[in-house]
């Protein structure tokens, strides 16, 4: 690939970076200084894996850059986002509806159910577990949910569309559901009265897709469980920083994902989640996670982002890094995530910690 491609492609970034995610670490407005930092050390076209992909924003930009993107995470709602954004490099026949456009105007057709969502999640809903309507959306909207799950579980069980089609009509739905939801930036909890946004119909929106040179693939899983089957020219890891549990704080996105109806727990509604609780999050282990996933990863080079912010301060997590390799930084200031009106504004360093094995 030419020089002047790869500089094509790395300033193009930041434009078609253009879709939206209401997500705690989410890296869209750092996609451009991230990647633009990985092309210094590695060039394009080589294999790049991002196992911890969350919104596959990252993995999109490497992609874009002219990478072979290997796209992971431990959740399946990111494994959605990935499939959708790096594998859909056109859009699919749908030849059960006759063309996608026509498949999104069939999302855009569906009657509402009052199921699952209605019950549990919607303001005229009536919980199982006996408390008060969770207000995470309309009755309205609520129910159009479950009317589009339904009907997408439907078409995946008769083998209607294949995996990419169904990917693809989650992905949608997701994105849509998480416009109008009446939270504050997580899921953790909902706002006590419906916002003017979340009061909005819910509406389905045509997907761009890109056609990204590389050859992608994405999986489900934790990265403990196949860090040392990773067989690529460099990883970029994006761990959580903070205490909150990404399984816990986007359970709903989670449950569209896995098209299940679990148990509805407490207040918030939270599905069971503790057994996909993320070492990372806890002061007491980050440390430990982080040295034993580099112990496992066996590649040239490392690229790890992570926050001042961080469980693990600067200090603790050079002296770790140190251990496997020569490691330089490069540092990028932005603007400090507000989950609510509550959180702390102000500027906060990110930093990009290469690791270049011994």
């Amino acid at each position: 690939m030419s020089v002047l491609l790869s500089e094509k492609r790395n300033s193009n970034l930041k434009r078609k970076n253009i879709m939206s995610f209401r997500y705690l670490g989410n890296k869209t407005k750092l996609t451009e200084w991230i990647v633009g930092e990985i092309l210094k050390i590695i060039p394009a076209g080589s294999s790049i894996a991002d196992p911890m992909c969350g919104t596959a924003s990252v993995s999109l930009a490497l992609a874009q850059a002219g990478y072979s993107v290997t796209a992971a995470d431990a959740l399946a709602f990111p494994v959605i986002h990935a499939r959708a954004r790096l594998l859909a490099k056109q859009a699919p026949s749908f030849k059960a509806f006759g063309g996608y456009d026509k498949a999104v105007d069939w999302l855009r057709s569906i009657p509402p159910v009052e199921g699952y969502f209605f019950r549990e999640f919607g303001d005229a809903g009536c919980p199982t577990n006996g408390r008060r309507p969770r207000l995470y959306f309309s009755a309205s909207n609520a129910a159009r949910i479950d009317g589009v799950r339904e009907g997408i579980r439907d078409l995946a069980r008769s083998g209607t569309i294949n995996q990419l089609e169904h990917s693809l009509l989650l992905h949608s739905l997701i994105l849509s559901t998480n416009k109008i939801a009446n939270i504050s930036g997580t899921y953790g909890y909902f706002l006590k009265e419906l916002s003017r946004n979340a009061q909005r119909p819910i509406t389905f929106e045509s997907l761009h897709f890109e056609q990204t040179p590389g050859d992608h693939s994405v999986f489900l899983g934790p990265l403990e469980k196949h860090a040392s089957n990773l067989s690529v020219e460099a990883v970029y890891l994006d761990p959580p920083y903070t205490k909150r549990q990404y399984a816990g704080n986007y359970h709903i996105l989670e449950t569209l994902a896995q098209e299940d109806e679990p148990i509805a727990e407490g207040d918030g509604g939270l599905r069971p989640w503790q057994e996909q609780a993320s070492d990372f999050c806890y002061r007491r282990f980050a440390g430990k996670a982080f040295r034993k996933i580099l112990e496992q990863l066996n590649v040239p080079h490392i690229f790890i982002s992570y926050s001042q912010d961080g469980q693990v301060h600067e200090d603790e997590l050079l002296v770790i890094l140190n251990e496997f390799g020569k490691v330089t930084i490069q540092e990028q200031p932005y603007n400090r995530y507000r989950s609510n009106n509550k959180a702390k504004e102000g500027i906060l360093m990110e930093r990009l910690y290469h690791i270049e094995r011994y």
